[in-house]
């Protein structure tokens, strides 16, 4: 099995690489290290941070760096070491934040404080979406309630996240998204279908830039990619060739270039076997 060098392939993990259960099936893990072994060009572009994504993909014997938080840092795959930062100023994120204070609700607000990754949000302004977060990331270092509002400034600021109903976070959404200075991704949850994501970083964080910035580190011009959700169409449109998976949303069926197997069904190995 040999694999050509002129394309890299890259994969969401929610939704596309994972199973409903959140991790790499096993034998998806063989399959493709066999083909990293081989020399397969492959990566990841994620909207999880590097702590959420690097203990599921650490089976994975992956070599080239990796797009977490949406393209706000691209890191190298075993370490988590930064290769490449988009960080708000905190009048920036002073901006966004308050659109969330002012109706009273506070946001997850990310930042690396003294070296160490922090989610912090206002413990007294704390609502049912961020009580489902902690408690489904229960032991969780970065968790970081802050009684303050000055507290949730502190650090090197790079994103912002809401996990609500879409009843509550459009409206949000409609106001963040007139800022001319951030990039928006509003989702589904991939495993609470009743829940939402709201998700603001630099403007110039997005999957896309991610993957122009992977063609930048690794000299490969053609990308090919994979994905299932809305932030995934970004990567989608600057890809040579994008596929989605079969339990995608039908706003990326429509611009694939084809529609391969289900998450369930590990569509992205078996479609790079095949290809292989």
């Amino acid at each position: 099995m040999r694999f050509a060098q002129d394309t890299l392939y890259v994969t969401d993990l929610d939704g596309t690489l994972l199973g409903p259960d959140a991790r790499v099936p096993d034998e998806a893990v063989e399959m493709l290290n066999e083909m990293l072994d081989a020399g397969l060009p492959f990566t990841v572009a994620t909207a999880r941070s590097w702590a959420s994504a690097g203990p599921i993909i650490k089976t994975l014997r992956l070599k080239l760096p990796i797009v977490v938080h949406n393209g706000a840092f691209i890191v190298q795959p075993q370490t988590g070491a930064a290769v490449d930062r988009c960080l708000l100023d905190r009048q920036q994120m002073e901006q966004i934040a308050g659109i969330f204070l002012d109706k009273g609700i506070s946001p997850m607000v990310y930042a690396h404080i003294d070296g160490q990754e922090k989610v912090s949000w206002l413990r007294e302004l704390e609502h049912d979406g961020t009580r489902r977060y902690v408690r489904d990331r229960a032991g969780d270092p970065r968790l970081n309630p802050v009684e303050s509002v000055e507290s949730l400034y502190r650090g090197d600021l790079f994103y912002l996240s809401m996990l609500a109903s879409r009843q509550m976070l459009e409206p949000l959404e409609a106001e963040v998204r007139a800022l001319d200075f951030v990039s928006v991704s509003f989702t589904n949850d991939a495993y609470h279908h009743d829940l939402y994501w709201l998700e603001i970083s630099r403007r110039d964080a997005t999957k896309a830039m991610g993957v122009q910035k992977l063609r930048q580190l690794t000299g490969i011009e053609r990308i090919v990619c994979f994905g299932d959700n809305l932030n995934d169409l970004p990567m989608f449109e600057v890809a040579q060739e994008c596929y989605a998976v079969g339990n995608a949303k039908e706003e990326l069926k429509r611009i694939a270039t084809g529609v391969i197997g289900a998450n369930t069904e590990m569509g992205v190995p078996r479609f790079l076997l095949e290809r292989g």
